[in-house]
């Protein structure tokens, strides 16, 4: 159902009808600053394109009728409304400040499960239909694709003609459901500005508002504050606002006796932890709030969610029982193994183990009571990082043996983040300082790190004075004399410094965007006109086909190289593959040699021929394996021979020495000895990550290792890295 309203014209007729809809997107028009693209209209209304522009031209017949002006459209830019009759408009009396939303149809089936799990009662065709202003037809289509979905978790959506429709099933299971579809209507945006009370102003699906009481919601954000400090953790940012909203709805469920139910085997390991003794009195607090009495069961369930959640610290964590100081060991042996297949050494491994471990906990509780996560980074990591993603997949085995399951893609790309927030930037010169930067994060540690890196690249003139979780940032009563501005992962309120709002993690068009909006703000001072080939032909692509994408790109490079612009490094330019670190003539076949010390010295030859190495690097090699045994063999017959970037690398390379006649090294036998020598912890990462995967094939190795040529072990390699993906 559409609203509409008959208004008059500035001269008394009759004019044309302006409904809700059409009414509310010319009000967001009005009410932004600058120019405001159809793209954010069609997100914002969460309509199509073409929606936008049929409602568009009611709006330019309605301001033509009675202000005789029309929206300004720039290309490239947007559309606004002139400064001079802005003021004007939102003065008139005939457009209504109420908001329009229309919901798709996966909010829609959300909003009815929510709905069925919430109000105590039960709800007929028609309730839906009213509530979202749809057909009947189309609310009977959007339960028969519920039914369907929760047939599968075995939860029941019965209805009876008189009384209408209610779900039945195992309540632990009703409840994870519930997370699923509250992912689909309420994001971190949505939460955080209930636990701020400011979401009246903004755009929001009003159902929201139907189901949170915003004092009951933060009654339960104080408790778990408290919980906090009780157990000596600060669990992050985005974990907790998700707690908080679960958390809420649970006790709607217990209020109606709808109670979870535990085996006896979870009930004896939870009591016997901190968080049990921190649930129980945050439960207390909860009864005695609520008014309704929480059992045993509850108690210990609410402690699953605890012992789940992702912490910024925990000051017990090295004090807690046999179990974690078990999988401290595990998290010793996937550090060690990710070092060895990337070649790289972490500079501060006993703060990275805290870390790891910290996040490795909840992992541990997720999956031993079969709690999922929805891990909104996953894409992002397996497209910006696919090597460090790939690699972290090769050591998770250590973590699958310990919990005897295996590890699905979403809790494997959360690890990756850490890896990837841990390896060691490079190459990064900050010169005198212009502006400071304070980043604030609600996505945990590993994010972070990827954050901070991503953002000290972009911007070469820039201190970042910290990076921050949303509770430390609300602290600071004066940002003003810490930065200059704020880059934030979440909408943060006016507090006298420019706040640019990003995506934890950064693909090309996203940094574009962010160097545009702080151009506007400081001018090039920030980045001195940084800009990426890679991003320009993303754009060119979007209005045409390229034939040749890589003769284009090598000439925007040149173009932006003379105009005097800096290149943004995009993440397939910095990167060299496998066939350009290793080429024919760094790859020798040899019948036999004698020593595993003179097979490297020999597999270094040319690389200390061609100026990648000085000698020091080869000594230091063998003196690395001589102290540290045969950790360079990474499997059956291979060898990864290398050192740390500061002994005697000049630039970043590959070398290998086929042997026909394995050698022996500290008790393994060897015939491959592939030499790495990389300038950072980075640069030669795809490469290895295609290395590792060609390895992988039983079939590949026995071929390259039969290879009596260089020409054709090469063409081995290549003919095998085309039809291969990284992920």
């Amino acid at each position: 159902m559409r609203f509409s309203v008959v208004m008059n014209d500035r001269y008394g007729g009759d004019c044309m009808v302006l409904d809700k809809r059409s009414k509310s997107i010319l009000n967001t028009i009005l009410k932004t600053d600058s120019y405001i693209s159809i793209v954010h209209l069609s997100e914002q209304f969460n309509v199509s394109r073409r929606t936008i522009y049929s409602e568009l031209d009611k709006i330019d017949d309605w301001l033509k009728q009675n202000y005789s002006t029309e929206l300004i459209r720039v290309r490239g830019k947007g559309l606004y409304v002139s400064q001079s009759l802005k003021s004007q408009i939102l003065n008139d009396s005939t457009l209504s400040t109420e908001t329009y939303y229309e919901f798709s149809k996966e909010e829609r089936i959300a909003w009815i499960y929510i709905y069925l799990f919430y109000f105590n009662r039960r709800f007929i065709l028609k309730d839906f239909q009213e509530l979202f202003q749809v057909s009947r037809n189309t609310v009977i289509d959007d339960i028969k694709v519920l039914k369907k979905d929760l047939m599968s978790h075995r939860i029941d959506l019965h209805s009876e003609k008189e009384t209408g429709y209610v779900i039945f099933g195992e309540e632990t299971t009703i409840r994870i459901c519930l997370i699923q579809y509250l992912s689909v209507v309420m994001s971190q945006e949505t939460i955080y500005r209930y636990l701020k009370s400011s979401y009246a102003n903004t755009i929001q699906p009003p159902l929201v508002h139907q189901v949170l009481v915003v004092e009951e919601i933060l009654t339960i954000k104080r408790y778990l504050e408290a919980y906090e400090m009780f157990v000596e953790i600060e669990i992050t940012d985005d974990v907790r606002n998700n707690l908080i909203i679960w958390f809420y709805f649970f006790v709607q469920r217990i209020k109606q006796k709808a109670y979870a139910k535990l085996d006896a085997a979870e009930k004896e390991v939870i009591h016997t932890t901190e968080e049990f003794i921190g649930a129980k009195n945050l439960c207390e607090n909860l009864s005695t709030y609520f008014k309704v009495d929480i059992p045993m069961s509850e108690i210990i369930y609410f402690a699953k969610y605890l012992l789940s959640a992702k912490v910024n610290y925990d000051l017990n964590i090295q004090s807690e029982n046999e179990e974690l100081k078990r999988l401290s060991i595990v998290v010793e042996r996937m550090i060690f193994d990710f070092q060895k297949f990337a070649a790289i050494d972490f500079p501060v491994q006993d703060k990275m183990i805290h870390n790891l471990l910290l996040h490795l906990k909840s992992t541990y509780y997720r999956k031993k009571y079969g709690m999922q996560i929805q891990n909104v980074f996953k894409d992002s990591i397996k497209r910006n990082y696919p090597e460090v993603f790939h690699i972290t997949k090769k050591v998770i085995h250590h973590i699958e043996e310990f919990m005897g399951e295996r590890i699905n893609e979403n809790e494997i790309a959360y690890i990756a983040m850490h890896f990837g927030g841990w390896l060691r930037q490079e190459g990064v010169i900050l010169k005198e300082q212009k502006k400071n930067m304070l980043i604030v994060c609600t996505n945990g540690l590993g994010t972070s790190q990827i954050l901070e890196r991503q953002l000290k690249e972009l911007f070469s003139d820039v201190e970042v004075k910290g990076v921050i979780s949303l509770r430390e940032y609300e602290e600071i009563h004066h940002i003003n004399e810490i930065a200059d501005f704020v880059v934030s992962t979440v909408s943060l309120p006016d507090r006298a410094v420019p706040v640019f709002v990003v995506d934890p993690i950064l693909n090309n068009d996203d940094k574009v965007a962010l160097l545009k909006k702080t151009s506007n703000l400081y001018g090039d001072s920030l980045h001195q006109s940084t800009i990426s080939a890679d991003a320009i032909l993303e754009v060119v692509k979007r209005y045409g086909s390229v034939d040749d994408e890589q003769t284009l790109k090598n000439e925007l490079k040149e173009l932006i190289s003379s105009l005097g612009i800096n290149n943004v490094k995009g993440k397939n330019e910095t990167i060299p593959d496998l066939l350009k670190l290793l080429p024919e003539s760094r790859i020798q076949i040899r019948n036999k040699i004698n020593s595993w010390e003179e097979a490297i010295v020999e597999a270094s030859s040319s690389l200390l021929e061609q100026n990648y190495i000085t000698d020091q690097y080869v000594e230091e090699m063998i003196k690395g394996i001589k102290k540290e045994g045969p950790y360079i063999v990474i499997s059956d017959y291979i060898a990864l021979p290398h050192a740390g970037f500061d002994k005697g690398v000049i630039q970043t390379g590959m070398s290998m020495l086929l042997l026909k006649n394995p050698v022996d090294l500290l008790g393994k036998p060897v015939k491959m000895f592939i030499v790495l020598a990389t300038v950072d912890n980075e640069q030669h990462l795809k490469a290895l990550t295609q290395l590792t995967k060609l390895f992988s094939d039983k079939e590949i190795v026995r071929k390259v290792m039969q290879a009596d040529q260089e020409s054709t072990l090469i063409n081995i390699m290549k003919n095998n890295l085309t039809k291969m993906r990284i992920d």
